[in-house]
């Protein structure tokens, strides 16, 4: 008991734990005292004083001894102590962490040689290039410094306190005290998104005792897990005067280069000039060249070089070639677009290249055309300047309301159809026939009715078949309602029409001053890559050129709608009823709609094959209008592309498989469709149900389960000839879709799939100027934080203080253990030992 007493300082407190009230045992305790002297001194004596005392003090220290056991007394000590606070060490394992720099500079190849313990920590780097140019990935460059032996970062923190590390991701895992290199070893950068400022912030919530003298975060500085920013991050470890030390991971020299896109038509002239746009975005490369060069099949035929590079999202270059007889005889009727950025400085090296290849088909001859109109309307009149213009064409021009004596004078009029009888052509059918098939493409305008004898109206028909284009531009005066009310049973060129109408008699003064409300036609969502469309080179840009009430998710945001250009609105267009079966719409009206049942958008521009020719209808007329500030720009454009859509058919042979899809910039993560045309041998709509496809991934390897994948394209409900198919763009990369319907003439579509910007594994830099600030904004002044590259990484542990915080210890020596018990015995003992030899009972 004495030493029980002893081992407890003199300036620990007693304290009880039983339940038994203390007064009430004090209570007892004088109580049995008070008992059991007075049994001593009334108990029968034969004993003498002294021994009556002892066996009464014995008895009463019994007694006591029973009321301390009853209150369970303990003696509790406290003491004051310092330990170290602890150092947390946050590895970054997102997806970014992955990548594989390009290092054009040879400072960032030395930082990984640094990593990889081939060069000594605390020297300065060298300037010469290395030799080995290898590109290892973010996370294996960080995992080789921690574990660098010369470096021995983690063994040197441990010093400044205990070593807490974790990884972080989508979120905070680990807990791992520093010792277990092999668990760093294994971990692997998966995590598919970045939660740095939160994973950081987690360690924040702790007392100020707990909270860890310094944070080492390892990273390559992409956030996009969490609603909070860098400067909250800074601003809370300010608060709590913690230092942040950022080890930034990554090429600070990164580069990185997208062809967005290169216009190439698919049709070209030869010894006609050929204009190729082509846009590609460049990030990260300062100073350097970028070489342009397009081929046709292997030979180069254009070519910019050693332009200064331009940092941006939208650089435009413009090149030029002119198809030759050697390539007409090339064995890949292709061009090839190839744009290469070379960084500049001392010893640059890993040049980025991106390219793109398209099909294109080179014409030999003139497109023979034939245009007949009614009276000269205002896009009859710029139209014949146009085509006159444009030495890919030789045009010849009729009006049914003209001068016939003025026509009868020949070029650019065609004399022939100046005999008329009563306003009807008089030439017998295999006249017409062999004029007719002297041309090409076939343009009809606002014609009337009884023009063209059923017997020629049958040979326009047979035109079209055997491989001549046709191009109608609806009129309000006499067609195409003249042709649609003709007897039943009775064939006219209605027929070849991809649309289908009733007839529709328009007044020559619309009441109010208008036919209808203005409006500017929109894209239909097929159409949005289709080239008859395109007045832009850049799609973008040609998107927000038609109705904004179309606009697709690839074209401008709504806010910069006000400052895009569009066309002029229009005012009339000739109603129709629905598109026939394996018709295309190319432009639609951006609010009126089809009847019901088919109740789809109105085509104002559609087109077909009908046999081997193709066939354009016009539904509005005020094309004119697009002249507005802008000459011939869209005007002529639009027009030339459909001459060369209609016409190129019968010089080139046609094409059975069309393949689009109805998103200009496939993103990954969302998806699209893809929209087939397809006619059988017999150049007629085909009617399968469905249509076998194969998406190939360009560049993957044989264990890419992507490389190659079937797809389906089902037949739209009551259009044959038309397929649709849902793709999901799952991942980033070029892809090749190969269309095989089996009528012996595939079709290939080749996009590219790109990330969002804030994905994971989006190409982009260290975020070095951002992780720097975060750094140096936290802490104090006394501590504060740093940001580290590899050759920075042999002084981080001497940079990181240690930080001590004061914590109480407190001990319990608890009292009524087995010594008082032994006690108890032993004094029970005592007395009864001292009562028998008493004589007592």
């Amino acid at each position: 008991m004495n030493a029980l007493f002893a081992s407890a300082e003199l300036f620990a407190e007693l304290q009880r734990r039983g339940w038994f009230p203390a007064w009430l045992a004090l209570l007892l305790a004088a109580a049995a005292v008070v008992a059991v002297g007075a049994l001593y001194v009334f108990e029968a004596g034969g004993l003498g004083v002294v021994r009556r005392l002892l066996l009464a003090g014995v008895r009463m220290s019994v007694v006591l001894v029973v009321a301390f056991l009853l209150l369970r007394p303990t003696w509790v000590r406290e003491d004051s102590a310092q330990r170290r606070r602890p150092v947390a060490v946050l590895i970054d394992v997102s997806q970014s962490m992955d990548q594989k720099d390009p290092r054009p500079a040879p400072e960032d190849h030395w930082r990984a040689a640094l990593a990889f313990d081939l060069i000594e920590p605390n020297k300065p780097l060298p300037t010469a290039p290395p030799e080995k140019e290898e590109r290892p990935s973010r996370f294996a460059v960080a995992r080789a410094a921690l574990t660098n032996p010369r470096l021995d970062l983690l063994n040197r923190l441990k010093a400044i306190g205990p070593l807490e590390v974790s990884t972080f991701g989508t979120t905070r895992s680990g807990g791992k005290d520093g010792n277990d290199l092999e668990w760093l070893k294994a971990q692997t950068p998966d995590q598919p998104r970045t939660a740095l400022v939160a994973s950081a912030l987690e360690l924040l919530n702790r007392d100020d005792n707990d909270l860890p003298a310094a944070v080492v975060v390892v990273t390559d500085g992409r956030e996009n897990g969490g609603s909070k920013t860098f400067a909250e991050l800074a601003e809370r470890f300010r608060d709590r005067k913690v230092p942040l030390h950022v080890y930034g991971v990554g090429s600070s020299s990164f580069g990185q280069l997208r062809l967005r896109d290169a216009s190439v038509p698919e049709s070209v002239f030869q010894d006609d000039i050929v204009t190729v746009p082509v846009r590609y975005a460049v990030k990260g490369v300062a100073a350097g060249k970028v070489d342009v060069v397009v081929k046709f099949g292997d030979r180069e035929v254009a070519a910019k070089r050693d332009i200064p590079v331009r940092e941006g999202d939208d650089i435009r270059e413009q090149l030029s070639f002119v198809p030759t007889q050697e390539d007409i005889a090339a064995n890949r009727q292709e061009v090839t677009v190839t744009v290469t950025v070379r960084p500049d400085g001392p010893g640059a090296r890993d040049p980025l290249t991106d390219t793109v290849t398209k099909p294109a088909q080179i014409i030999t001859k003139k497109l023979q055309v034939l245009v007949v109109e009614g009276l000269p309307r205002k896009d009859f009149q710029f139209l014949m300047r146009a085509l006159q213009r444009d030495r890919r064409v030789d045009a010849r021009f009729f009006l049914t309301e003209g001068d016939r004596d003025a026509m009868k004078l020949g070029e650019p009029w065609l004399a022939e159809f100046t005999q008329q009888d009563n306003g009807t052509l008089a030439l017998e059918r295999e006249s017409f026939r062999k004029l007719i098939n002297a041309y090409d493409l076939l343009i009809i305008g606002d014609v009337p009715g009884a023009f063209f004898t059923p017997d020629q109206q049958q040979v326009i028909k047979e035109f079209v078949t055997e491989g001549g284009g046709l191009i109608h531009i609806a009129g309000k005066v006499h067609a195409p309602h003249e042709w649609l009310s003709a007897e039943t049973g009775r064939h006219t060129i209605a027929d070849v029409l991809p649309v289908e109408a009733v007839p529709v008699k328009f007044p020559p003064r619309p009441p109010g001053g208008r036919y209808y409300q203005p409006f500017v036609p929109a894209l239909a969502p097929s159409a949005i890559r289709s080239p008859l469309v395109a007045l832009e080179d850049i799609p973008t840009d040609n998107a927000m050129l038609w109705d904004r009430t179309a606009r697709t998710e690839a074209a401008e945001p709504p806010e910069r709608a006000s400052q895009t250009k569009q066309l002029q609105p229009m005012e009339w267009y000739y109603p129709v009823t629905r598109l026939k079966p394996g018709a295309e719409a190319f432009l639609v009206h951006p609010t009126q709609r089809t009847p019901g049942p088919d109740d789809r958008p109105l085509p104002l521009l559609a087109g077909h094959y009908y046999g081997k020719g193709y066939v354009l209808f016009s539904a509005f007329d005020d094309t004119w209008k697009w002249r507005f500030n802008e000459a011939d720009r869209y005007f002529g454009r639009f027009w030339s592309q459909c001459v060369y859509q209609a016409g190129v058919p019968r010089a080139t042979g046609t094409k059975l498989t069309q393949v689009s899809l109805d998103t200009l910039e496939p993103v990954q993560g969302r998806t699209g469709q893809v929209y087939a045309r397809v006619l059988d041998e017999n150049f007629k709509a085909l009617t399968a149900d469905e249509v076998s496809a194969t998406l190939e991934r360009i560049g993957g390897g044989g264990d890419d389960k992507d490389a190659r994948t079937p797809v389906k394209l089902q037949k739209l409900p009551g259009q044959d000839g038309e397929y649709v198919a849902p793709l999901t763009f799952s991942r980033a990369g070029r892809y090749k879709l190969h269309v095989s319907p089996g009528n012996r003439s595939p079709a290939t579509l080749e996009y590219r799939v790109t990330l969002p910007p804030d994905h994971e594994q989006a190409p982009g830099s260290l975020a070095e100027a951002e992780m720097a600030k975060l750094a140096a904004e936290s802490g104090s002044a006394e501590r504060p934080g740093r940001f580290y590259r590899e050759e920075d990484l042999h002084r981080l542990p001497d940079d990181v203080k240690a930080q001590f915080a004061t914590f109480t210890k407190r001990e319990e020596v608890v009292l009524w253990n087995r010594w008082p018990l032994f006690l108890l015995i032993g004094l029970l003992s005592v007395e009864w030992f001292l009562r028998k030899f008493s004589g007592l009972s």
